[in-house]
């Protein structure tokens, strides 16, 4: 694939290291023992480890120091399924800034409970994430309060898109990326990232089979109204925003797309949480799942896998292990 520079975007996400350094302390780093045993060198980029407990923070991070003292003033809404939620949290209280988060009536309880701490105000709505979006989106309008949206917004693709610049400072020669594929915020990001600092690293974007809406919007030519089931992955499930800006970012940076069971899906967060000695949640065993089904072809190559969050209910987690 030829990719396009995207300066716009680049400069953006150079903006948001400058802003993010007292902030966001860069993620460790760690060598998989146990996927390495492949032939390929397979690293973990250890997201989970951020304050919030996922890479969301780095968006959120970006995107409210990007706001004027003015508009903080008025305090803001966002929409979310935990880990954005959690991010802008983290960012509120550090700000002095009110904050108002919309979630599906599902939302895990680590999730709520993490939010809540934060001293967000958490309003539930039912049925696909993506109508806490609409909701969140009209309910800021009716009260002039700045909406933030948890990935359709050039703020947040640049503060995701930081992680990229950690992983080429890491590994310049890396040959492929997995990440884990919901609204496409991460996946763009980092792949606008990449294209600009390394472009013969290819980008693989993973998906739970049962809510794959972006990777069949991309195969369909235009972003689909399209019902998803429940996964473990809940950090990625849930439909896109018609007009998204991640659309175009996912189709044009995006090297290959890739869904995964529910079952792989868990014996790739097994085999992460086993491999690391750290929690993650659905989303990270999606893209572990996703490397593994195309073990053989990165035999002899580098490879990062974004390990992109720890927020998972101690219930559940039982459940997997």
């Amino acid at each position: 694939m030829t990719k396009t520079k995207g300066t716009d975007q680049f400069i953006e996400i150079a903006r948001a290291s400058a802003r993010l350094r007292k902030v966001v302390t860069p993620t460790p780093l760690l060598k998989s023992t146990s996927l390495s045993k492949g032939g390929a060198e397979v690293y973990f980029k250890m997201e989970n480890l951020n304050p919030s407990g996922s890479f969301k923070l780095r968006g959120a991070a970006n995107k409210i120091l990007s706001m004027s003292e003015e508009e903080r003033k008025k305090g803001l809404v966002t929409a979310s399924t935990g880990n954005h939620g959690a991010g802008i949290g983290f960012m509120c209280q550090k700000t002095g800034t009110r904050g108002t988060v919309f979630a599906p009536s599902d939302v895990s309880k680590a999730k709520y409970d993490g939010m809540i701490a934060y001293g967000l105000e958490v309003i539930k709505t039912d049925g696909d994430p993506i109508n806490g979006e609409i909701a969140a989106r009209k309910y800021a309008a009716d009260n002039n309060i700045p909406f933030v949206s948890p990935y359709n917004d050039i703020h947040i693709v640049g503060g995701q898109g930081t992680i990229g610049f950690e992983l080429f400072s890491e590994i310049p020669d890396l040959d492929a990326v997995f990440i884990s594929l919901g609204g496409g915020g991460l996946t763009s990001g980092v792949a606008i990232a990449m294209a600009n600092l390394s472009p013969d690293t290819n980008i693989i974007a993973c998906s739970a089979a049962n809510s794959n809406v972006m990777m069949r919007s991309i195969a369909a030519g235009e972003v689909l109204d399209i019902p998803s089931t429940p996964t473990l992955s809940d950090g990625t499930a849930g439909g896109v925003e018609m007009g998204t800006v991640t659309y175009e970012y996912c189709r044009d940076y995006v090297d290959e797309f890739i869904d995964v069971t529910e079952q792989q899906l868990i014996d790739g967060l097994n085999i992460f949480i086993e491999d690391t000695n750290t929690i993650g949640e659905g989303a990270v065993g999606v893209a572990v799942a996703g490397y593994l089904k195309q073990i053989e072809k990165w035999a002899g190559k580098k490879v990062a896998i974004i390990a992109c969050g720890g927020n998972i209910s101690k219930k559940t987690l039982k459940e997997i292990l």
